[in-house]
């Protein structure tokens, strides 16, 4: 195939929006597209490659992969390896360490889209500490030159219906996506029946490029369409956002964008003249090592700025890469092209090499946490202690038996089940709330001997306002609930309600704030809101008053220290005493309105710093949410509260053993 320089500046455009998004540099939301971009070129022009050899009765599959490691594996084994270490440079923690090794087998393994769509979100902040996360798209391309040659090999004989089989993938595998964005959208955005079109479009293109009606609109239309795609590519950077449905339809913005550009930017038209300038070129050109290294060295850089980049990280990160990816092009990619030095079965015996030591590297950082347990019983106990509760938060299931039930939503099945346990035991104890109503469900749950216990609850889901927006978010429940309650407030005995204490101060920070500094307007929303319950369908109403939230996570404690010498620093006073004054807000009036009050502090006896970890194990989660083991304890401390203040549906269970340091917390041999 003939060089094109052209596509080397389309590869600048498709890395460098990917940099500054991943920079956190602001202006390109959409700079994630440029992957997208990437697809397109390589669905382009491997299906040239292939189309090519066929004809001439040169393809070989032995060739095709030889080329394919030749070209991706050199400079990947290179990253891995600096990054490997590196790594315990920057972060001794044995969770960061462990993830990391994980993900190295899965990147050697040519899985880790699969790895990423199972562990994280591409957006999360967890994610962006991942030195390997960027690999999925590799992944991706990888699995596709495993099957893409091998249909080819099958149809392409027969030239019709190889575009046909082209067509037919491109609109299978869109619609796929269009459906998935909704049912899987992790699983949509990584794998790889949710981008085959975007790779196929690369395709199409390329078997386009040959006909005779190409040839005509390109004469006509050529360089007004190429203009077209830069716009429609840079428009996609600009408009689109992390919640933007993607892939999907709208993907078909920059997939049609970059299309145009391969077909339509050829030599005489001005952006071919643009795309081929030599600093745009030079990117290009280096735009799979930049690719490489710019999301271990932004990791690095976050895993020392406890996970945030300042714009001189970002502009330290940028440089870096960009630095890095110029001597690995130079050094590591270049050379192991040359065929005369570095024969096929060299390159073979290195792959192969390679892939191994990426593999035992993988495993030992796996492994680290069981060595480490060996050698260091104490810190590494504190260390599994954090991510104990950590974990129960991230992935404990919601409780769960015949009538006690938990959905997001009401669907129908959440409808069916309630009307089925209302036959049969009558009345529900019904919890709303985000995610704290999540945690006090569990509370309430796993600890109550009343049998029908249900909650339809989410996170980020208050009955206020939302930052200055219209009354609760589109997808939140509290309209649901009222349409719901006209239909069965007669099965409905007591409704729940609580909260997270901070989104009702002015920057949702409690650490700072001052008692001026509380949105009385959200205050108000939420008892409105119970009330209006209570007046219209005569339901008793109760709010479960706000946890104060601790200043650190603890999955970012120091495991190396005993937790009874550092808890002190992770309690605030000021919210202590903030969450102490709501509640008497929120009780007197609530009071007003005849509706019952518990403060959480009260309810849950808490006493902090002590209440932090109890039988050896932490109560919270995160820096504001319930561990299982808090979940356990303060939810028995709860119900035995409220069931001698006239709340009978709240009776703890009969004959659970007291829970040890109910009452008084003792220091742990484990802090």
């Amino acid at each position: 195939m003939q060089y094109r320089s052209e596509i080397d500046g389309l590869r600048a455009l498709a890395i460098l929006p990917v940099l500054w998004l991943h920079a956190d540099l602001p202006g390109l939301s959409g700079g994630y597209l440029g992957v997208d971009v990437f697809f397109v070129i390589s669905g382009f022009l491997i299906t040239g490659i292939i189309t090519r050899e066929m004809s001439q009765n040169q393809f070989s599959l032995v060739n095709f992969y030889e080329r394919r490691a030749r070209r991706i594996l050199p400079a990947l084994f290179l990253v891995i390896a600096v990054t490997s270490i590196a790594l315990p440079v920057f972060s001794q923690s044995p969770k960061v360490l462990a993830d990391y090794g994980q993900s190295i087998v899965a990147v050697v393994s040519f899985v880790s889209n699969f790895y990423f769509w199972q562990t994280s979100g591409y957006f999360g902040s967890t994610s962006e500490l991942s030195p390997m996360l960027h690999t999925w798209s590799l992944a991706v391309e990888e699995q596709y030159y495993v099957f893409f040659p091998l249909i080819a090999m099958a149809v392409l004989p027969n030239g019709r219906r190889f575009i046909g089989t082209l067509l037919s993938i491109f609109v299978l595998s869109l619609a796929y996506a269009q459906w998935q964005k909704d049912v899987d959208p992790t699983g949509n955005f990584y794998l790889l029946p949710g981008r085959a079109w975007e790779l196929m479009a690369g395709g199409i293109a390329s078997v386009y490029i040959k006909s005779d009606h190409y040839q005509r609109w390109q004469r006509a239309y050529g360089a007004r369409l190429a203009n077209g795609g830069v716009v429609m590519v840079a428009a996609s950077y600009i408009l689109f956002t992390p919640e933007t449905a993607h892939p999907s339809v709208f993907t078909l913005l920059p997939v049609a964008g970059t299309v145009l550009i391969l077909l339509f930017a050829v030599q005489g038209t001005l952006t071919a003249r643009l795309l081929s300038l030599p600093g745009i070129t030079f990117v290009g050109v280096v735009s799979y090592s930049l690719y490489l290294w710019h999301q271990p060295v932004l990791a690095a850089l976050r895993l020392i700025n406890e996970g945030e980049l300042t714009l001189l990280y970002s502009v330290i990160g940028i440089g870096v890469s960009f630095l890095m990816s110029v001597v690995s092009w130079r050094f590591v990619e270049t050379p192991l092209r040359n065929r005369s030095r570095y024969t096929r079965p060299a390159i073979f015996k290195y792959t192969g090499v390679g892939l191994a030591c990426g593999a035992v590297l993988g495993l030992l950082f796996v492994s680290n946490v069981a060595l480490r347990s060996t050698f260091e019983p104490a810190p590494m106990a504190r260390y599994q202690m954090l991510e104990t509760a950590h974990d129960s938060h991230t992935s404990q299931p919601m409780a769960e038996a015949p009538c006690k039930l938990w959905s997001p939503e009401f669907d129908d099945d959440f409808e069916t089940r309630f009307s089925e346990c209302a036959a049969k035991y009558d009345k529900a104890v019904f919890i709303l709330g985000g995610s704290h109503g999540m945690d006090l469900y569990n509370a309430v749950a796993y600890n109550s001997e009343y049998p029908f216990v249900v909650s339809v609850s989410r996170g980020f889901c208050r009955a206020h306002g939302y930052n200055g927006n219209p009354k609760d978010l589109p997808h939140c429940q509290y309209d649901d609930f009222l349409a719901f309650a006209k239909d069965h407030a007669r099965k409905i005995s007591l409704v729940i309600y609580t909260q997270t204490p901070d989104r009702l101060f002015a920057g949702n920070n409690m650490y700072e704030a001052k008692r001026e500094d509380i949105n009385t307007e959200y205050v108000d929303d939420v008892v409105n809101y119970l009330a209006n319950i209570k007046q219209t369908f005569a339901i008793p109403v109760l709010m479960v008053g706000m946890l104060p939230p601790v200043t650190k996570d603890p999955v970012e404690w120091d495991y190396k220290t005993p937790f009874d010498t550092q808890l002190t620093q992770y309690i605030s006073t000021n919210a202590i005493e903030l969450s102490q004054y709501l509640d008497s807000e929120f009780a007197k009036r609530l009071r007003s309105k005849e509706i019952g009050y518990i403060s959480k502090m009260d309810g849950f006896g808490l006493q902090l710093p002590r209440d932090l970890v109890i039988d050896s194990t932490i109560t919270y989660s995160d820096r504001r949410h319930l561990s299982t083991k808090g979940e356990e304890v303060f939810g028995r401390r709860l119900l035995e509260l409220a069931f001698t203040q006239g709340y009978t549906q709240l009776k703890p269970k009969h004959g659970n053993e007291p829970y040890t340091n109910a009452l008084r917390p003792q220091d742990s041999s484990a802090n």
